[in-house]
């Protein structure tokens, strides 16, 4: 089923109008059209879809998207949707979400990138297109040859012929695309960045971590709770005064001490919990183990580019996060402290830094690092440049449905 996207409710006088048309129609056409014109009436009453929308579908019109105001043409969507099959085609028929994903990033850079393109004056206008098409469509009335001059073809002949293989609009958001393209990764980042960048990806670190949950801890501290028989007596008279028919003690024991144990151990949390935010990081790691008792562990030699999928024993810890990342930069030899503590998912790890560990590169790996580091921030930024330019114009895009994609019409 295809996926209609909607900016909202339309106004209501936006609504009525349409509805009068279709009333004022249906009394110069009869009973037979009242009919119909009730039913889809209805229709437009009870739709959670923009009117204009709707009154498209009506008229066998389909919307491909939008961007910053403006439609997306047939035209646009055909050429994504070419180049999308194209690049898909040595592998067969493929689902439609690995083709929607190319759809999105095609139609993101033929109306995303030319916005961006404007504003930093990199864009290739219509009229600069007309008039390269005119020139071509010039070169190619002077290359024809022909017997008879009733058989020569006219410039203008050959310019239509041009346009009616990608329209002056189209060719020009494809050009400004491939010009802002061009322009960003073909940038010089800044040496510096860069050769940090590559000495941080040739660096490794070595930790110690205390990694727990909220349940971990309540697990944890079961071998610490001890209840004595007045414990035992004061919870089942507490209990019996919020249910009077409540069975003998001696019947429900096990209950009784399951409901003395899970208070305890609630407090024990909260405890652990008020001694935790206490802490200061020069009270170290072995401050948090002796609260939670939960040992450190340790984890040598993590690349940052695996910080994301740190070992803290049996558990996996992701610590690529700004907040770590900038407190690695802090990060002083020889202070016995603790960094954090940092949330992950359900889990609150605190880290102890032991050292951070350069290497010395030769000159070939020095090259290829800097090489890739530069390569990746060019990516990074042209990514980051179509994501909030995208977000910023609200573009949106008709998917193509998952089960025969050649239901929706795709001009080509």
């Amino acid at each position: 089923m295809l996926k209609c996207f909607s900016t909202g409710q339309q106004a209501p006088a936006r609504q009525n109008r349409p509805v009068k048309d279709i009333l004022e129609t249906a009394k110069r056409l009869g009973a037979g059209i009242i009919v119909l014109s009730l039913v889809v009436m209805m229709g437009l009453t009870f739709s959670s879809q923009p009117m204009d929308e709707i009154l498209a579908i009506l008229g066998g019109q389909t919307r491909y998207g939008s961007f910053d105001g403006e439609d997306i043409s047939a035209e646009s969507y055909g050429y994504a949707y070419g180049a999308c099959e194209e690049r898909f085609s040595q592998f067969g028929k493929l689902p439609a979400i690995f083709l929607n994903s190319c759809l999105e990033n095609t139609l993101q850079e033929l109306y995303v990138l030319p916005s961006i393109a404007h504003r930093l004056g990199l864009d290739f206008t219509p009229e600069q297109i007309e008039r390269e098409l005119v020139a071509i469509a010039r070169e190619e009335y002077q290359k024809q040859e022909v017997l008879l001059e009733a058989d020569r073809r006219q410039v203008e002949d050959f310019y239509q012929e041009l346009v009616q293989r990608g329209s002056v609009k189209l060719r020009s958001r494809e050009t400004s695309a491939r010009r802002l393209s061009a322009a960003i990764l073909s940038a010089d980042p800044s040496p510096e960045f860069i050769d940090s960048a590559a000495r941080a990806r040739a660096s490794t670190v070595n930790l110690r971590l205390v990694r727990f949950t909220q349940t971990g801890l309540l697990a944890n501290f079961d071998d610490q709770v001890n209840i004595s028989e007045d414990e035992l007596n004061s919870e089942y008279e507490t209990w019996k005064k919020e249910k009077p028919d409540l069975e003998p003690l001696d019947k429900i024991k096990g209950q009784v001490t399951d409901r003395v144990r899970t208070k305890k151990k609630q407090s024990m949390l909260a405890g652990a919990k008020e001694s935790l935010g206490k802490l200061k990081p020069e009270d170290g790691l072995q401050a948090v183990t002796r609260i939670t008792g939960i040992p450190a562990v340790v984890s040598n030699g993590i690349p940052l580019e695996g910080l994301s999928r740190v070992q803290a024993g049996a558990q996996g810890v992701n610590l690529a996060s700004g907040d770590f990342f900038r407190d690695l930069t802090a990060y002083e030899p020889g202070k016995n402290r603790y960094y954090g503590p940092y949330q992950d998912g359900e889990a609150t790890v605190y880290v102890e830094i032991v050292s951070v560990n350069p290497r010395t590169l030769n000159a070939q790996e020095e090259e290829t690092l800097r090489n890739e580091a530069s390569s990746r921030l060019k990516q990074e930024i042209y990514r980051y440049l179509i994501r909030t330019e995208a977000l910023r114009g609200n573009f949106e895009y008709r998917e193509l449905p998952e089960e025969n994609q050649q239901e929706l019409d795709v001009q080509q």
